[in-house]
């Protein structure tokens, strides 16, 4: 009896409904407050005289010669805010959450926290390989973290009706040029801060053959379903 209800599945109740609501809102909010921090943390790495040392003699040779670290501020700006939107996206089609589905949101806004820390570090000092590797490999587990998460969501029917089968599905490639563009910069820090930096750019051609993929199957789930209702035999 007592191994009956140890390997009976939890069962959801309205109160479990209840909460779950309640802590996707909670959740919601420290992540936008985590991104906006994130993002105020990164402007902060522009140059600053008090900071820096440098006065108005200095100003325009510090303006000038900083253009390595707008790049490491720029790039960093630009794939917080992506992860940002991918997180919008994934949270839009949810209905609750749980105790593990938190916990991987919370982990994968961890990694990118420590994304930022090697971000500051490698401003200071640039074409450290290390550094470089370090940012690759917290980006890919943060991106592979909303993988996670999605599947998590999926499985334990935390996402909302409103989305098709076919969009849930989709949903997962979505997330894939992110994760997949920082695994492949991380063997150009070898080469470099600048092939590195340039490995990014590969985000524009990835993430424009995703959405033509993406296109291109809602096409053809599109056409198979009206292939399939003219070949329905109208009742009599």
């Amino acid at each position: 009896m007592i191994k009956k209800i140890l390997s009976t599945k939890k069962e959801i109740t309205q109160a479990l409904i209840e909460r779950g609501e309640k802590q996707l809102f909670r959740l919601g909010v420290i992540i936008d407050v985590l991104y906006a921090l994130m993002i105020y943390k990164l402007f902060t790495l522009m140059p600053n005289p008090e900071i820096d040392g440098f006065g108005r003699d200095e100003l325009y040779k510090v303006l000038t010669e900083s253009y390595l670290n707008y790049t490491v501020i720029f790039i960093g700006l630009v794939l917080v805010i992506l992860y940002w939107g991918m997180s919008n996206l994934q949270f839009g089609n949810l209905k609750r959450t749980d105790s593990t589905h938190s916990t991987l949101s919370i982990l994968q806004i961890f990694t990118l926290m420590l994304y930022i820390y090697f971000v500051r570090l490698d401003a200071e000092f640039g074409g450290e390989v290390l550094l470089m590797q370090m940012q690759s490999s917290l980006l890919a587990i943060a991106g592979f973290l909303s993988l996670g998460s999605w599947h998590y969501a999926l499985k334990n029917k935390l996402v909302s009706d409103a989305p098709s089968k076919l969009e849930k599905e989709t949903m997962y490639i979505k997330f894939l040029p992110e994760p997949v563009v920082s695994v492949l910069t991380f063997p150009l820090a070898w080469f470099g801060p600048g092939l590195w930096t340039l490995g990014w750019l590969l985000l524009i051609p990835i993430g424009w053959a995703v959405k033509k993929y993406i296109h291109r199957i809602k096409f053809l789930a599109l056409k198979e379903e009206k292939e399939d209702n003219d070949n329905k035999v109208p009742e009599k």
